[in-house]
């Protein structure tokens, strides 16, 4: 699964790429039209200088020796201008070049006009030139402070909008922080908040609905669980009340103490069930709510003394690694928590291996020896079986999870190494 993205960075991420796609394009287009505007103005520019400068040569009305040196000594001084005597008129001509300027000592860019005036009858080629080295300075400059601009713009609209979007979603998210802490046990809907907008009013009455249909089919599973094992622990103790009888009769040949062997096998398996569903119903309606602190190296040691005889029975090493730790929980789930774990490992656990126990950074590790992985899609639903070769109630798995979700714990499961691994984080 990918990484995760918020809802508001969904909505800004196109808007702030459209952006920037929008700034890269515009740099070449304001370079173009500044660069196109600037040729315009040069060329208007040097059409008025031509027109003064015939005005003013024939308005001089000086003779023609007078006028060959003036023109001489501007064709010399004046940086910009070059005179040549011509026979026939010609177009005129604008163009831009890049040259060495000797005043200037470097290369440079000139916006040029070649054109015609008639000065005493006399007609003359003029060029005008115009360093645009200027040109570049004002692209640079009027574009650094278009970005800035730009960026700045971006960034308050990417403010305003977040500011904005969180103003418009809050509902939304007070709704995702009610359902987040909405439980089912708890008996009661989420309190959803109260808002103006027709969307997340709708949202809101369609998640009262469904919690509203969520809790009384919970009631109601929760109701007939309980009632069933209620009724069903009576039955039970008849039954094997009444066949601890006959298995003490001494009329019964081998094949019918093997049947009533195996029906009390079964009866036994069935009042385990019982107990374990409710027990789930008494964690359920939170009946086990008086906690102290518990140290866990001590529960450890009464425990593995209990299983000393299993163990040594199939043959399994017991190591504990534990060192202090102080837990605040309810004695008695504390302990069946633990107890169906080891219950759990040394099910899973072949003749001759290992069981350990081992405390890591508020962690307490299950190890066991394995030969193959469970299943972990079934490991903690209720009546559901990880293993086929080692089958049990169905339910110390889920009790396991129940308890430690009742104190917002973490268990989690993997197989590494040969080992069966039971991870709970408090």
């Amino acid at each position: 699964m990918g990484r995760m993205k918020k809802l508001l960075d969904q909505s800004l991420r196109p808007l702030v790429i459209y952006a920037m796609v929008v700034l890269i394009i515009s740099i070449p287009v304001y370079f173009l039209t500044i660069n196109w505007i600037w040729e315009n103005e040069l060329d208007k520019h040097h059409y008025a200088i031509r027109e003064k400068l015939e005005k003013r040569l024939t308005s001089m009305d000086l003779p023609d020796s007078s006028v060959s040196e003036m023109i001489n000594m501007l064709d010399k001084v004046q940086p910009g201008f070059s005179f040549t005597q011509t026979a026939a008129p010609s177009p005129d001509s604008s163009y831009t070049l890049i040259r060495f300027d000797t005043f200037m000592n470097d290369r440079e860019q000139f916006r040029c006009l070649t054109t015609d005036i008639r000065v005493n009858g006399t007609l003359l080629r003029v060029l005008i030139e115009t360093n645009m080295e200027e040109i570049d300075e004002t692209i640079l400059a009027i574009a650094a402070v278009t970005i800035f601009f730009f960026i700045l713009l971006l960034a308050g609209f990417v403010y305003l909008n977040r500011k904005t979007s969180l103003r418009v979603w809050r509902p939304f998210y007070e709704t995702l922080a009610s359902l987040h802490a909405f439980r089912l046990e708890g008996g009661k809907p989420a309190a959803l908040p109260v808002s103006q907008v027709t969307e997340f009013t709708d949202l809101n009455q369609s998640l009262d609905r469904l919690m509203e249909a969520s809790l009384a089919s919970y009631r109601q599973q929760k109701e007939f669980t309980e009632n069933a094992s209620h009724e069903l622990q009576t039955p039970l103790a008849i039954i094997k009340s009444k066949l601890d009888l006959l298995l003490q009769s001494r009329s019964l040949d081998q094949s019918q103490m093997q049947i009533l062997e195996d029906a009390y096998q079964a009866i036994n398996r069935v009042t385990r069930i019982n107990k374990n569903l409710l027990l789930l119903a008494k964690i359920e309606h939170a009946q086990f709510d008086g906690q102290q602190d518990i140290s866990l190296p001590t529960l450890l040691t009464a425990l593995s003394v209990q299983f000393a005889d299993r163990f040594e029975s199939s043959g399994i090493r017991y190591i504990q690694q534990v060192s202090e730790m102080t837990l605040q929980a309810n004695p008695m789930l504390l302990e069946i928590l633990i107890t169906n774990l080891l219950v759990n490992s040394l099910r899973h656990t072949p003749a001759g291996g290992s069981v350990s126990i081992r405390a890591e950074q508020r962690k307490l590790i299950f190890a066991n020896t394995g030969t193959s992985p469970l299943d972990e899609q079934n490991l903690f639903r209720r009546f559901a079986q990880a293993s086929s070769e080692h089958a049990g109630s169905g339910l110390g798995l889920a009790i396991a999870r129940e308890i430690c979700e009742r104190y917002n714990w973490q268990i989690a499961y993997d197989f590494d190494c040969s080992h069966h691994h039971f991870t709970v984080s408090f």
